[in-house]
């Protein structure tokens, strides 16, 4: 039995390629963004929290003393921001809730809106990061991490000699 041919299955293929490639770098909320030059760790998943989470945006900077890393969470109160390091990654969760009530049910003019919303973000960091020193500041809807680098020892080049 003769199999047909279908145009499309290569273009079907293709696209499930790239479905696959947008999903591995974009990825859902648990995947790994490596903003900084990432160290490699096989206990990460520990800090990973269970459920539904959006991935805040960020926006890294590097200077010769360290990494500037801001986190975009609008309407997350300062109590509601938990940063961790384990293992040479930085971790962000952040929650955020809103009620809203106007009018009067008896008046027939009730009005009421909730709003949750869960934020994770995992950033792996170098070798050179001091985790002892960063410094996180929250002003405006806006989380800043000063990650600074740790002093790496000066190394003479050393004469090998040749036998």
């Amino acid at each position: 039995m003769a199999m047909r041919y279908d145009p499309f299955e290569e273009l079907r293929r293709v696209e499930e390629q790239m479905d696959s490639l947008f999903t591995s770098f974009f990825g859902g909320p648990r995947s790994r963004f490596t903003a900084l030059p990432a160290a490699k760790s096989a206990t990460t998943s520990a800090l990973a929290p269970v459920g539904d989470f959006s991935m805040p945006s960020i926006e890294v900077q590097e200077d010769d003393a360290k990494y500037t890393v801001k986190v975009d969470l609008p309407g997350v109160d300062k109590k509601d921001i938990h940063v961790k390091v384990h293992d040479n990654v930085l971790a962000i969760t952040a929650e955020t809730k809103s009620e809203t009530e106007k009018g009067s049910k008896k008046a027939g003019n009730y009005y009421s809106e909730r709003y949750y919303g869960r934020y994770y973000r995992e950033i792996p960091l170098g070798s050179n990061v001091d985790e002892e020193h960063i410094n996180a500041v929250h002003e405006n809807g806006v989380l800043t991490l000063e990650l600074p680098k740790k002093a790496l020892p000066e190394t003479a080049a050393k004469e090998i000699a040749i036998k």
